[in-house]
């Protein structure tokens, strides 16, 4: 599933707006995948809701083989 990040809350956390949903959910992470949508944000000088996100629905966790890093540049 995908998603637009609305906030990064926790070191291991972020709001998500899925695709078709009204409502926020909180999906985890690593440390190092929020340290990266971060990174991402400010490099691009992003909007935290321009960020797309993939995540295991069953799990509510972000997907680990994406690389947000490489959206830094």
């Amino acid at each position: 599933m995908y998603g637009f990040v609305c906030g990064i809350v926790e070191e291991d956390q972020v709001l998500v707006k899925p695709f078709w949903e009204e409502e926020t959910i909180t999906v985890w992470g690593t440390k190092e995948q929020i340290a990266e949508l971060r990174v991402a944000k400010e490099a691009q000088g992003l909007e935290e809701e321009l960020l797309i996100v993939f995540y295991n629905e069953e799990t509510m966790m972000l997907e680990e083989e994406e690389d947000y890093g490489a959206l830094a540049g």
